[in-house]
């Protein structure tokens, strides 16, 4: 039977993707375990949602196979504390230091270490729908808004690189700040949103954003990678409409743990949204585990001023049958409301409130506590010291 030692020694070989560094010497096998022909490893993963997870057990199952009397291997994943991301972190500063003194020439950090500083961001969860015109940044500004009036600590990154409209609703202007230490600050709205935009870079927000498919993935990259976020229970992050190159690279590039979707009532609209909805499901399932947190339909219904009567301008909702066919959750319906529109024309979406929107407000903090566990090492607060109603 194959030996824990002889395990611990093939696992050297086995290189994390960002780090370049052996999993072994980054301390990232926590447990080996033993079975006749079978052998389990736990691996402490340094990124929660790594999209290269999937490769690191790839190269650990093909590392221990090669090994006489393994048949079978398991691999298990967990994310490190935020104390081992702090103690990797100075072990391999310390490491690139006596490098660099005997070279006698500068280093950089191994692609990929400067992710350890996002951990203090909890759950990176996209909004996103198959179509344009469904109000999907409203609803990102909306959960934002009423997720940071219950005591969230939340940030919005504005993806939608060639049609920002965040800076507007919130009334904000660029440019973003740069500390001495060349990190990027976020903009901060009046109750405390933090809030990156393409729009707070430009110099001309009215000039168009006219570039090709490759800069707008490695800018989505930056926009989380580079900019000092700080702590956040929420970012949110506004993904432009679609089932292409922007989707991927927030599935592939950012640390999801969930994912919210937005559509209209009409049959069209729905058809369009379920391509995001299965694009959601695959990619999950390709690349890292996220969940997908429920639908929501915008512009569901407007209320008469006059008499209260709801009117179903767009037909009768169709959401709700819609996730139940997807076996998603069901969030809620957000109505038709013209003082939206005024107040995110004049950078104020934070003055608004309607009674009628907390029932999905509630519906999107119910499913994440229910579906999205709190990363270890993170910040240590508990759903229940949130407010409910």
């Amino acid at each position: 039977m194959v030996s824990k030692e002889q395990v611990m020694a093939s696992l050297k070989d086995v290189i994390d993707p960002e780090l370049h560094i052996s999993i072994v010497s980054l301390q990232m096998v926590k447990d080996v375990s033993i079975d006749g022909d079978r052998v389990k490893v736990l691996v402490a993963l340094t990124v929660s949602g790594c999209p290269l997870s999937q490769t690191i057990s790839g190269d650990i199952q093909k590392a221990l196979l090669k090994l006489p009397g393994v048949k079978t291997v398991d691999v298990e994943t967990t994310v490190m504390t935020k104390k081992e991301l702090e103690e990797l972190r100075a072990k391999i500063q310390s490491q690139m230091v006596a490098a660099a003194q005997t070279r006698a020439a500068g280093s950089k950090m191994p692609p990929g270490i400067d992710r350890l500083e996002n951990k203090k961001i909890r759950n990176v969860v996209a909004v996103m729908s198959g179509k344009g015109g469904v109000g999907k940044s409203f609803v990102t500004a909306f959960l934002a808004v009423q997720l940071a009036r219950v005591g969230y600590k939340v940030g919005i990154l504005d993806a939608d690189i060639t049609g920002p409209s965040m800076p507007k609703m919130f009334g904000l202007k660029g440019p973003l700040y740069v500390t001495p230490e060349k990190r990027v600050l976020p903009a901060m709205t009046k109750t405390g949103i933090r809030v990156v935009s393409m729009n707070l870079i430009l110099e001309e927000p009215q000039m168009p954003v006219i570039v090709r498919g490759p800069i707008v993935n490695s800018v989505i990259r930056q926009m989380f990678q580079d900019i000092e976020w700080g702590d956040l229970h929420f970012l949110l992050v506004d993904l432009p409409p679609g089932t292409s190159d922007p989707q991927l690279t927030a599935f592939q590039s950012l640390p999801l743990r969930g994912v919210i979707v937005v559509t209209t009532p009409q049959d069209l609209a729905l058809m369009v949204v379920g391509k995001a909805i299965n694009m959601a499901k695959a990619l999950s399932e390709q690349l890292a585990p996220v969940k997908i947190l429920g639908l929501i339909e915008n512009m569901s219904y407007a209320v008469c001023t006059h008499c209260g009567e709801k009117l179903e301008i767009f037909g009768p909702s169709k959401a709700q049958a819609a996730a139940k066919k997807a076996s998603i959750p069901y969030l809620g319906a957000i109505p038709i409301d013209p003082t939206i529109a005024k107040l995110a024309d004049e950078g104020k979406i934070e003055d608004y409130a309607n009674p009628l929107f907390d029932e999905v407000t509630r519906a999107v903090r119910l499913n994440a506590t229910k579906l999205l566990e709190p990363i270890p090492g993170a910040m240590p607060i508990a759903w229940s010291e949130h407010k409910t109603e």
